[in-house]
This record gives structure tokens, sequence and C-alpha cells, in this order.
């Protein structure tokens, strides 16, 4: 009956925009937006408090700004993991709230007419960010999604942050894990210190368990596994937005349900450092792995073969 109530609202939404179909951005290199509003990184305190939110189509950034400066989950993050973006709203919160930020939009959404996309927002200096392009488009909107990895150097040390906004069940099962693991697939190998999280539309129970399953083989684990629902779809609640780790002690994770900026509520988590210790370089932590974890993901998508049927001005790069 959800599960119905959920398409019926999907198929309505699609009806409407169908006529205006998306400005998808096909370059990997952008466009790009940055800004810097954090000249000085905290004190390091061996933990890191991250939060990923999707901020519905940016509309009420003033409300988020609120919520992450007052709630104590929230306050302070030393890093942001933004979906539904446009730069405007992005660089709005990285202002009012002290953060350097990267932004790449995926497509300029027929809805609002304005850019949507991906953000990462870092207390911490970013070094080297990048774009990745997920295959397959939405019927009708014709719209791309898109991963966004960030370099985030804290402490000396090199931390791989993503953000990662999937699409909807308006695409086939089977091309929905094909954008997860397109994302994963782009991961170095190995990674030593990662943050990847974000909005995986992970609408049915084993949506979520194929989507840990393809981060497990890549090294990285769920942060997120306890916490409760993260989205609501009008009566439904469900768990939607997630994070991954790897080399980090989990010490606590939930959600802010009483958010009220967004339908999605934002998603937090507290992590430890291990020991320092050399880390690769921030170009390296981006470069692509083309070879490894190839069985697994062949043997992955093979068995769902069948479903098949004041700070700095912002730059735009």
């Amino acid at each position: 009956m959800l599960k119905r109530f959920a398409v019926a609202l999907a198929f309505l939404t699609l009806v409407v925009w169908a006529c205006q179909p998306a400005q998808n951005y096909l370059d990997p290199n952008g466009p790009k937006f940055t800004g810097q509003y954090a000249p000085n990184p905290p004190v390091f305190k061996d933990t890191l408090r991250v939060v990923t939110f999707n901020i519905k189509y940016s509309e009420k950034v003033g409300r988020a700004i609120q919520e992450l400066r007052t709630l104590p989950d929230l306050r302070n993050a030393d890093l942001l993991l933004l979906q539904e973006m446009d730069e405007q709203g992005v660089d709005q919160i990285a202002r009012a709230l002290g953060y350097n930020y990267v932004y790449y939009p995926a497509t300029r959404h027929p809805r609002t007419g304005r850019n949507f996309g991906n953000a990462v927002l870092s207390k911490w200096p970013i070094r080297t960010s990048r774009k990745v392009l997920l295959p397959h488009a939405v019927m009708g909107l014709k719209t791309r999604r898109i991963a966004v990895y960030a370099t985030v150097r804290v402490e000396g040390q090199d931390l791989l942050v993503g953000s990662i906004h999937t699409a909807t069940i308006w695409l086939p099962y089977d091309q929905r894990m094909a954008q997860v693991d397109s994302a994963l697939r782009s991961l170095p190998q190995p990674v030593s210190l990662a943050v990847i999280g974000g909005d995986f539309n992970t609408l049915e129970l084993k949506s979520l368990r194929d989507v840990e399953r393809l981060f497990t083989r890549h090294g990285l684990t769920l942060a997120t596994r306890h916490v409760g629902p993260t989205a609501r779809l009008g009566p439904i609640a469900r768990k939607l937005d997630h994070v991954f780790v790897t080399g980090f002690e989990v010490l606590a994770a939930g959600v802010v349900w009483h958010s009220r900026a967004s339908d999605h509520v934002p998603v937090w988590v507290v992590l430890r450092f291990p020991p320092k210790r050399h880390s690769q370089s921030g170009a390296a932590l981006l470069q692509p792995n083309h070879q490894g974890h190839r069985k697994e993901r062949i043997q992955f998508l093979q068995r769902h073969e069948h479903r098949l049927a004041g700070g700095a001005a912002v730059r735009r790069e």
C-alpha cells in the first residue's frame, strides 16, 4: 500500500514536469562553485561531526541555517554533505555558518529552473574535488545525478569526503544500483580515511541491503545503521539517507526528526579518528579506481540482471 502511494505520487509529479526536460551538466569538470569562509581550522579534538542533509530544492535554506546553528546534534559540524542544492543556497549556508565548500550542479531542474546538485562543506581546508556523473537518466524528466568528492585536510591527514544523490524509484531498480556502483568504482583503492553520505533513495528494504553490500565490498561500513527514518513521503516515513565510513570508530549517530527545513531530516554521526598515520596525497585520493572489485561488481549486477525487463568571494570554475 505505502509503495503504491509513493509510486502514484511520483507519477503525478512526473506528469507535471515531463514537458520540461532538464538541462544536464555532462562535463565532468563543471560547472564548479567554491567558497572559503573558514580561514582558521577548528581545534582538533580527535573526533569529527558529520551531517548529511537533503534540503529540498534549496527552498528553506534560512530554516536549515537556523537548525544547523542551534540544534545540539547539528551545531558546529565539521562536515556538511548537502543534496538538492543550488549555488546560492550553498553559499548562503557556508557564509552564515563559516564553512569552506565545493559545489557541483548535476542539472538545471525543470521544477525550479535553478541548478540542482551536491555540495561538501568543511570547517577544514578542501584541497581537491571532482564530480562523478552517474549513469542513467530518469524517464520523462531526463535528469541525471552525480557524486561529489573532496579531499579535506584534517590535522595533517587527508580525508576523502563524498556527497551522493542517486535517483528515485522512477529509475529501474538495477539502474539505481548501477548508480551506486558507479560512484564507488570511482574511488581509489585502498582508502584509509573516508566519509561518504547522502540521499540514496532506499525506499525498499532490499535496496538498503544492496546499497550496504556494495559499500561493504569497497571497504566502507554503514555508520547510520541504527538511526530511524530520514524522510517524510506524505504519510510514509522511510530511511533514505545514510553515511558510510572507513578508518573511523563510530561513536554516535542519529536523526533530527523534528527538523522542518525539508521533506528529509538531517542525519548526523560522530566519528573518532584513528591514531595519526601517513596519508595519501589529495590528488591520489581523488584518482578513480578502474580495476578494484571488478569481479564483485560483475557478480552483483548479474544477480540483478533479471530486474531489467564575510569571507572570500564565491568562484565559479
